[in-house]
């Protein structure tokens, strides 16, 4: 069987949450383009060839799925056993790519690789959706030391990671939530201790992905490009821009305000506002927390709804009824 083909296999059950993490073809070539040459090539796309072959194996074993009587934290498990073998296999293959060359741009491209491949898989499986790790070297320019400190921390903790988090979903199936709140906070702290690592280099598109739930003031920016597109007035262009200006600098306060609250959350109280996680806090600190974000929420929904007012009565009445019409 063709190696493309065993990975089509592949994807499409991982597609499915059961196989992960998984290396694709793709994954190997953006990582290593044109760092590939002559028998290191040979040598890589042998290798590359010899773990998908493996892979498959590790894919194709759903005996335990097709077991009616198995209980579903059997099946959970069953399945952290499969993530625990396809993310060893994935290790072996950094390990083995890792010696075929000692410059540092191989070194570069194999950080590169752990990262878009386990912290895609992390998600696949996450009780805390809200808490994310995101992929910082594919989304932004980073120094080189700051993503080998990232690599360092993904070797470190990312099998802990997934411990904590296939465990915590097993705690939170029997009922038992104070045994998930264990696992619970130690995934939060370990979230603090990568956000360390990377929040001098999140700029606003991370940002919104590290932060899911945050306040994109989607509809007042909607207003501005409609603005921008078909009014032509000078006069009321600079109003509206005027006006954006305003509402730009207070949400991204109001929204400070948000991811502070979050933080404070997660590193002081150990849970996640923003997930179901283990369920609600007992804690009336924490439920203050979970408060005041449901307040701040609010209160983000009023402004921009009202500064969208704003700038449509800014405009004279055959526009705004246009606005309105499309």
């Amino acid at each position: 069987m063709s190696t493309g083909l065993l990975l089509a296999i592949i994807l499409s059950i991982s597609g499915n949450g059961i196989v992960q993490p998984v290396c694709s073809k793709n994954d190997f070539q953006q990582a290593f383009g044109n760092s590939m040459q002559g028998d290191t090539e040979f040598i890589a796309r042998a290798v590359f060839d010899d773990y998908t072959e493996q892979l498959y194996v590790i894919a194709q074993d759903n005996s335990y799925e097709e077991e009616t009587d198995i209980p579903p934290i059997g099946l959970l498990m069953t399945r952290l056993n499969r993530e625990r073998e396809s993310g060893e296999l994935f290790d072996t293959l950094l390990s083995s790519l890792g010696v075929l060359n000692e410059n540092i741009q191989w070194k570069i491209n194999i950080a590169n690789l752990r990262s878009t491949v386990l912290l895609r898989a992390r998600m696949a499986k996450n009780p805390w959706q809200g808490v994310v790790w995101p992929d910082l070297p594919s989304m932004t320019k980073i120094p080189t030391e700051v993503l080998f400190q990232i690599d360092s921390f993904l070797k470190n903790n990312i099998d802990k990671d997934r411990e904590d988090r296939y465990h915590a979903i097993a705690m939170q199936t029997w009922g038992k939530i104070e045994e998930c709140r264990v696992f619970e906070k130690q995934a939060m702290t370990r979230w603090g201790e990568f956000l360390q690592l990377i929040d001098p280099f999140v700029h606003t598109d991370i940002l919104y992905t590290l932060y899911p739930h945050l306040d994109k003031g989607e509809k007042v920016h909607r207003v501005k490009k409609w603005v921008d597109s078909f009014v032509q007035d000078e006069s009321i262009l600079a109003s509206v821009r005027k006006q954006f200006s305003l509402w730009n600098t207070l949400h991204k306060k109001l929204n400070q305000t948000v991811i502070n609250l979050v933080v404070h959350a997660r590193a002081t109280f150990g849970f996640d506002p923003w997930s179901r996680g283990c369920g609600q806090p007992i804690e009336s600190s924490a439920y203050k927390i979970k408060n005041e974000l449901l307040q701040k929420s609010a209160e983000i929904q009023e402004f921009n709804e009202t500064t969208a007012n704003l700038i449509m009565n800014l405009l004279p009445e055959e526009l705004r009824q246009k606005f309105e019409e499309e």
